[in-house]
């Protein structure tokens, strides 16, 4: 195959030339031969002898199999050699993405997909009986008619919805009086901590203010990557308008949005400007720091308290793959370490990825990709787990029954700080 230059998706025709291109190219590669399921289905199929490596010769099953089988960690960007800027623009997720895309402007977005994409309403719902709901996503008889009626896996462990939102615990608390603030930040807490895990929000709450940060909040709602994720582009630009308006007049009164989770940092920072966006999103974008990441900055202006009095012994830290393509280092390994603590970095995938680990198709695979990552973690025998994923944590407490924290949370227990 000739064909080189990247090609413009906007139908099933023009998706289906570009696969075959970036086909064509991963064949010649193979770099990415052991990385992910995707990439072992792709190969496979290039390799049975009826193809023999024509790509013109791949059964449309195996392009759609390597759609379904990616689970957008995007660990293959720094793998490949001719990732965008390279003239051959070889962008493994998101061609993946357009694949997606291209089935929802031709079928719709499918139920299963509309439910796990709308993290808001789901917290919503559940938030008044927390309780009743968490009892309920346990019991057998629901969880089998769950994955008959949604198609959601009865094995997999959910997020469990808190009684009180990070919002309203944050506007019913007593405002903090920060004389001279070092800093001023907007703290967009993520759907997962607003609805699921109110603590890590508490928690970046009580550090940053440790450290002189003044903090305001602004959840104006989920910021569209689980949309993203399955191709609902309407979804995505509706989560990104949204977000945009809500944190731009923050941008330009000189705070800096922190995000506690590495997905939605991500998807602030570098996603909404491939999938549509303009000088607002821009400034967001430049703004958007992750959690970790702001706080190592704090440490670069000397102005980070490095006091921790009550720092565990070790602690086993998973780096997400979001955070990995970031590009920022390891900010919160450094972070983790600056307590005292021994800490052993596991850079593997947790295999949740969004939903779809969630997914009864895919929930055995997603703890089959998740093994590496699990026993790294136990092999360390630390007494603190940690990643700055959620959704990865809730992963990591399924495969090895271990408590997973979020990083923010040993700080504030290294600083000695209550629970809030």
């Amino acid at each position: 195959m000739a064909v080189l230059q990247p090609i413009n998706v906007t139908d099933r025709a023009s998706l289906t030339a570009e696969m075959t291109r970036i086909a064509d190219i991963c064949h010649g590669c193979r770099r990415c031969f052991s990385l992910c399921p995707s990439f072992d289905v792709l190969f496979k199929g290039l390799d049975v002898p009826e193809v023999d490596g024509d790509v013109e010769k791949l059964p449309g099953k195996v392009l759609s199999d390597f759609v379904d089988l990616c689970y957008e960690c995007r660990l293959c960007i720094p793998h490949c050699p001719y990732v965008p800027p390279h003239r051959w623009g070889v962008h493994i997720p998101h061609v993946v993405l357009d694949a997606r895309r291209v089935r929802v402007a031709e079928s719709g977005v499918p139920l299963r997909d509309r439910v796990l994409s709308n993290p808001d309403r789901m917290g919503r719902l559940s938030r008044p009986m927390a309780s009743v709901a968490n009892w309920v996503s346990t019991l057998p008889v629901a969880r089998v008619a769950m994955e008959k009626a949604l198609g959601i896996a009865r094995k997999k462990a959910l997020p469990r919805y808190a009684g009180e939102t990070f919002t309203r615990w944050f506007a019913a608390r007593p405002r903090a009086r920060i004389a001279d603030p070092k800093s001023r930040v907007v703290l967009f807490p993520t759907c997962s901590v607003e609805w699921n895990r109110p603590s890590i929000g508490k928690a970046a709450v009580q550090v940053l203010e440790r450290n002189g940060v003044e903090v305001a909040v602004e959840y104006p709602g989920c910021c569209g990557m689980p949309s993203f994720d399955v191709g609902d582009v309407a979804g995505v630009e509706e989560s990104r308008t949204r977000l945009v308006a809500a944190l731009k007049p923050w941008v330009d009164q000189g705070y800096t949005v922190v995000v506690p989770g590495p997905s939605c940092s991500l998807m602030l920072k570098k996603e909404y400007g491939w999938s549509g966006g303009d000088a607002d999103t821009a400034a967001v974008a430049a703004a958007t720091r992750d959690l970790c990441e702001f706080l190592y900055e704090l440490k670069g202006k000397g102005t980070l308290d490095a006091s921790f009095a009550n720092a565990p012994e070790a602690v086993a830290y998973h780096l997400p793959c979001h955070l990995k393509v970031q590009n920022i280092g390891y900010r919160s390994r450094d972070l983790l370490a600056l307590t005292g603590a021994r800490v052993a970095m596991v850079e593997r995938c947790s295999g949740h990825d969004g939903t779809w680990a969630m997914r009864k198709e895919f929930f055995e695979e997603s703890m089959k990709v998740g093994s590496k990552l699990f026993g790294g973690l136990l092999e360390a025998n630390a007494d603190v787990l940690a990643s700055d994923c959620p959704l990865a944590a809730l992963q990591i407490e399924q495969g090895t029954g271990r408590k997973v924290l979020h990083p923010i949370e040993v700080l504030r227990d290294a600083y000695g700080l209550p629970a809030a």
